[in-house]
């Protein structure tokens, strides 16, 4: 070839363009004309549903697997939590992490769990073995011994009486008693309001609340329909709303009664036993209103006496909101057959709840005065209030001491030693407490899980020849994150870690490095 060769005498191409005007056989879409200058028309492209699809020779070589469908204790566990209202601002989730320990990492808060019934014969938690019973047999025996609880009344007329006022204006207040799921006493409350908005406790919500949540999880589904929905007329939503509107507590105390006439020939028939016998499952919407009960029976009274402790010392009170407590519940798999325990239990409510939610063996243990009177006063309303409910639940155990010190820690000792989920609160434990809490877990047995607000095991720890023998060694650890809504002291994000007890870590770095034997 010549390179040489002047470029005037190389030959340019010559490319002929022509346009061809096709007509379309049987189409009726129209002829859009291009943008351009020329006026040629330019047919649309027929629209082919299969041109995004594989060829038959792109096909894979193994059938794709069809999609896993749910086991059923998969679906109880994403319906024992409810479901999110749709909302037009976006939901934090309240937890989250970066990997997987015992179910989702989202739950719905209070406010964003819909009353929409929700119904399984499969517990949330106790999906591996025979179903919890959430019945309890005596609080529909017409001659069983009497219970006692705090009426809501006597919160209106005791020493706290000047904080409430007669509802509307009112120049006097009447009172109602109001029926519950089983065959034990009617509860009396005074119609009163709260004079401030900050007093936590409110009569004629408590008594909406309690109707709403019988007829949510203890009416048949077709009265629950008739009676619990806001778009009936004749519904007790739209009948209370009304009467609010109206500022008619006469009608208010109509809507009680024939909310009362309607439960007791519901539980003389059977009908409200049938529901329990077929539920194990209780909703964190159906958990919250018992609990808040006790609480603003025995605890909200008296709350000034929890404000009595220094900060920067083991004496710190908080408190984990039901929603943690209960995520935390599903995440470390406790059941009606296991021991749970809170070291640092404060007032109880963990203790409750996990004996309410779980039916677990729950021990507590608090070693400030105040604190663990008002447990007592709680275990003791919960027992009454429980049964008034028609629910059983699990056996509850107090013990006031340091837990750090024998032989005040002795019953605590016996307990770890058979625990499967350990809960403590040390947020503002100091280090040394946390200290002594770590050589105490050396005895708990394989698969106990410890849940808490520092790490026991440091973050970033590896098993090395110079720290074999830590007792850190014989637990693996995850991380989790809490959004607001989740404790007590502040309304910030903060991390929360489950350490489970696993030796076998330990043991295969010993076997790697020569060490034999076996870890304890």
């Amino acid at each position: 070839m010549n390179f040489n060769k002047s470029k005037s005498l190389v030959k340019e191409p010559v490319i002929r363009k022509s346009t061809v005007r096709v007509a379309i056989a049987g189409s009726s879409t129209p002829v859009r004309r291009s943008a351009s200058a020329s006026s040629t028309p330019v047919s649309a492209r027929p629209a082919n549903p299969d041109r995004f699809k594989l060829s038959s020779n792109h096909l894979p070589s193994r059938p794709v697997p069809p999609p896993k469908r749910p086991s059923h204790a998969d679906r109880a566990l994403s319906a024992s939590r409810g479901l999110k209202r749709k909302s037009v601002t976006p939901q934090l989730s309240m937890f989250s992490s970066d990997e997987e320990d015992g179910g989702s990492s989202d739950v719905a808060s209070g406010s964003d769990i819909s009353r929409k019934r929700i119904k399984s014969s499969v517990s949330s938690i106790d999906s591996g073995g025979p179903r919890r019973a959430l019945l309890a047999e005596e609080a529909f025996i017409e001659d069983a011994a009497p219970i006692k609880i705090i009426h809501g009344s006597q919160i209106t007329s005791g020493k706290d009486h000047a904080k409430f006022k007669n509802p509307w204006s009112d120049t006097d207040f009447d009172t109602v008693r109001l029926q519950y799921p089983s065959r034990s006493i009617r509860e009396k409350f005074e119609l009163k309001m709260p004079k401030s908005e900050y007093n936590e406790y409110q009569p004629l919500e408590d008594i909406k609340e309690t109707i709403f949540t019988i007829c949510n999880f203890y009416f048949p589904p077709e009265l629950e329909k008739l009676y619990n929905s806001e778009e009936n007329e004749t519904g007790f939503q739209r009948r209370f709303s009304r009467a609010a509107v109206h500022r008619d507590i006469d009608e208010f105390i109509d809507i009680v009664k024939d909310f009362n006439r309607i439960l007791d020939g519901l539980i003389k028939d059977g009908r409200i036993k049938h529901e329990l016998l077929h539920t194990s499952t209780l909703h964190l919407d159906w958990i919250k209103r018992i609990l808040d009960q006790v609480y603003a029976r025995t605890v909200s009274p008296q709350i000034e006496t929890l404000r009595a402790y220094e900060n920067g010392t083991d004496n710190v009170y908080g408190e984990l909101l039901t929603g943690f407590v209960s995520k935390i519940l599903e995440q470390t798999r406790l059941t009606h057959d296991q021991v749970f325990i809170d070291l640092g239990s404060g007032v109880g409510n963990v203790v409750l709840q996990a004996a309410l939610e779980c039916g677990a063996e729950s021990w507590g243990i608090e070693m400030m005065p105040n604190p663990a009177a008002l447990a007592r006063l709680q275990a003791r309303e919960f027992r009454a209030r429980a049964r008034l409910w028609g629910l059983s639940a699990g056996s509850i155990h107090l013990h006031e001491g340091d837990f750090t010190s024998f032989p005040s820690n002795k019953p605590v000792l016996e307990v770890l030693a058979r625990a499967d989920v350990v809960l403590v609160n040390n947020q503002a434990f100091t280090p040394s407490l946390n200290d002594k809490l770590r050589d105490m877990f050396l005895d708990l047995k394989d698969g106990c899980r410890v849940v808490s607000l520092k790490p026991f095991v440091p973050e970033g720890h590896k098993i090395t020849n110079r720290n074999v023998g830590s007792v850190v060694n014989l637990f693996v650890q995850q991380k989790f994150t809490y959004f607001s809504n989740s404790v007590s002291w502040t309304d910030q994000m903060g991390s929360y870690y489950i350490a489970r007890k696993d030796k076998r870590p330990l043991e295969a770095f010993l076997r790697r490095n020569g060490g034999g034997g076996g870890a304890k």
